[in-house]
């Protein structure tokens, strides 16, 4: 079966794809689910000086050290920023990549830039705003996490995905992403969009990727956490991209 790489996005660890992990493990594929730095159980190392490139390091230590190859490598939200660096570096060892509800940046482009380029003009604002004021407060550079209600999780995992999540340094989402080929290194590219948030960036890079026949884009009646919401649905069609071939 497949080496399936889960990347999980800001404020959570890598527990948010609890169930999606076991199931896709009980198919019989060899998950792996690296949690950023100062995040989930590593929070212990949290710190402000943590950046874009703390956490792309991360993952490539982790597929390094398992000796990882022929990689189904997934990414979740702001994940999709740190996939996007991973792909780019060790194209070789990725068959697909899976943005799952994420961001995929160009060369240079820092997540604030992504707000500003995926929303609306009078909405951008909303997100970035809160987000300096909690990195200024107390000179912390720390931004607090967005609540599962904001981001339209039912209401039964409210509080497991509440209580999971944990402050993240403002320069994670304020370094760029520094990639050197000019077009995406991996061939079989897969986009997940969550239709039932709103307003979502997401909708953005869905609208993009759809025409183009170098993606597949796959609508799904959910949430931003889809992991959360639809664990096994999520498993099956991650199944389906690794028991395929492109």
């Amino acid at each position: 079966m497949a080496n399936i790489v889960l990347v999980h996005g800001a404020w959570p660890g890598a527990g948010c794809y609890r169930d999606t992990a076991k199931a896709l493990r009980a198919m019989g594929h060899d998950v792996f689910t690296p949690t950023h730095t100062g995040l989930g159980e590593r929070y212990h190392l949290s710190a402000e000086t943590i950046t874009l490139e703390t956490h792309v390091r991360d993952v490539l230590g982790c597929i390094e050290a398992e000796e990882l190859t022929d990689i189904i490598l997934c990414g979740h939200s702001y994940g999709g920023m740190v996939i996007t660096c991973v792909a780019d570096r060790i194209p070789e060892r990725i068959r697909s990549i899976i943005y799952i509800d994420a961001f995929v940046p160009e060369d240079g482009e820092t997540l604030v830039d992504l707000i500003h380029k995926t929303l609306p003009a009078d909405v951008a604002p909303l997100f970035l705003d809160s987000w300096r004021d909690s990195a200024r407060r107390d000179h912390g550079g720390m931004v607090q996490p967005i609540t599962a209600e904001m981001f339209g999780i039912d209401p039964r995992h409210h509080d497991w995905v509440d209580r999971r999540s944990r402050p993240q340094s403002f320069a994670t989402f304020n370094s760029p992403a520094l990639l050197s080929h000019h077009t995406h290194p991996i061939r079989d590219r897969h986009f997940l969009f969550a239709t039932k948030w709103a307003p979502t960036p997401f909708q953005f890079y869905a609208d993009k990727f759809r025409p183009d026949p170098a993606w597949r884009v796959v609508d799904m009646d959910t949430s931003h956490d889809i992991m959360v919401d639809m664990p096994l649905e999520l498993a099956a069609l991650i199944d389906g991209v690794a028991t395929s071939r492109p």
